[in-house]
């Protein structure tokens, strides 16, 4: 993956392209807000050291509202959700994703 703005450019697409995504999944996006749609599931997940920029994340309201998933991994830095991550930061990110895509 590489430090990236991957997660902005998953945040931004089905904005632009809101017919194309069903579901999303940002690591860590800190620049462009989640979409905020019934059509689209966000799922997201983010470090334990980097905020993400005002108005980034949903609010609480907003989160149930759109049924959005947003979970915050205790013991992961930023700079370890690509190749840096140890096998347990891998294997807890790995875990979510595959209950999200499954939800």
């Amino acid at each position: 993956m590489g430090h990236s703005n991957g997660g902005d450019m998953t945040a931004l697409f089905p904005q632009k392209y809101p017919r194309v995504v069903a579901k999303i999944i940002t690591l860590d996006n800190r620049r462009m807000a989640l979409p905020k749609s019934q059509q689209v599931k966000v799922y997201s997940l983010r470090s334990s050291d980097q905020p993400a920029d005002a108005g980034v994340l949903p609010t609480d309201n907003d989160q149930k509202k759109y049924k959005m998933t947003i979970v915050k991994l205790p013991n992961t830095i930023h700079n370890h959700m690509d190749d840096n991550a140890s096998d347990a930061q891998r294997a807890e990110i790995n875990g979510y994703v595959l209950q999200f895509l499954q939800d």
